[in-house]
């Protein structure tokens, strides 16, 4: 007489162990998306309120104090462009070349995300900035062409392209010393 001999079957087990570990990858990295997060109406003033403070630190020349007001402006509203381009500059003002440098590129992530969803001329003007801000003016004029092939009515970006617009301002002093 045959003995009855249970068998173990794996696969059923190898699938939910491919879904659990599938799972545990979607919500692992759900939150590496760019999706601006929700920031609260007295935190955004808040964030106002450090970079006001900031920017008159800066106009006192103390770099040092307005980098930290930026900095806490930036823990507060991540998502807002302009705080980190003045973060870098505060960097650049105390020599902080790295610094300015991570603050732009994080500024300029920010503006094609944007860009990348609204298709607002005025991103792409940020855009040529920030990229010129990192030490890219030709890259940054290119930008500005090609934003006029794309939005010929933009009159930001033709006023931006002029010679007397961005070509110009890459030539002044006060824009080499807060370009990387």
């Amino acid at each position: 007489m045959p003995t009855f001999r249970p068998t173990f079957d794996p696969y059923p087990y190898m699938n939910r162990l491919l879904l659990v570990i599938v799972c545990s990858f979607a919500a692992l990295f759900a939150g590496c998306s760019r999706k601006a997060k929700e920031i609260s109406e007295s935190a955004k003033a808040e964030a106002a309120t450090f970079a006001n403070e900031a920017q008159f630190a800066m106009t006192i020349r103390e770099f040092s104090r307005a980098e930290e007001l930026f900095q806490r402006a930036v823990k507060i509203h991540e998502d807002k462009p302009e705080y980190w381009v003045a973060l870098g500059m505060a960097r650049r003002k105390q020599e902080n070349k790295d610094g300015a440098r991570k603050a732009y590129k994080e500024a300029l992530s920010i503006h094609v995300a944007r860009y990348k969803e609204e298709k607002k001329p005025e991103e792409l003007a940020q855009q040529a900035f920030v990229t010129a801000l990192l030490g890219k003016t030709d890259d940054a004029l290119k930008l500005l062409e090609k934003g006029l092939q794309d939005h010929p009515d933009s009159a930001l970006l033709k006023k931006m392209a002029d010679p007397r617009g961005l070509p110009r301002t890459f030539k002044s002093e006060d824009f080499k010393n807060l370009s990387v």
